[in-house]
């Protein structure tokens, strides 16, 4: 199985009400969200050997051009993609916050268009 959970991963889900573009259908997916699950625990009676990888669709209804895109995927694609590496044993949302929070300097220097979630403390 590829795993997939729209309310857990789907890049074009918005992140809360005030966020301009993006779906609601499956709920709201903060960076938090998209990365406190288990793909191991994530479908019931399915076993972990089961699970090949996960995937984070990204549909373009509410998407007019590449801006829109790097908004609604980063930072949850970094989260997602450390979902899909690393076992849950290794896996701390306050370790990742501070490590994903390194990124904003970089992302910002290269012109990506991201979401400054308040639930990541981002360095200048």
């Amino acid at each position: 199985m590829i795993l997939s959970p729209a309310d857990k991963i789907y890049l074009d889900m918005k992140y809360d009400a005030a966020t301009a573009i993006g779906l609601t259908w499956a709920g709201r997916i903060d960076v938090r969200d998209a990365y406190e699950w288990d793909p191991a625990t994530a479908v019931a009676g399915v076993p972990e050997s089961a699970i090949l990888g996960v995937e984070a669709p990204l549909w373009s209804e509410t998407i007019a051009n590449i801006r829109d895109v790097e908004f609604l995927a980063f930072p949850r694609l970094v989260a997602v993609a450390e979902i899909g590496w690393s076992p849950a044993d290794r896996r701390d949302w306050e370790s990742f916050r501070e490590r994903l929070g390194a990124h904003g300097p970089r992302w910002t220097a290269l012109g990506v268009n991201f979401y400054r979630s308040p639930q990541v403390p981002w360095k200048n």
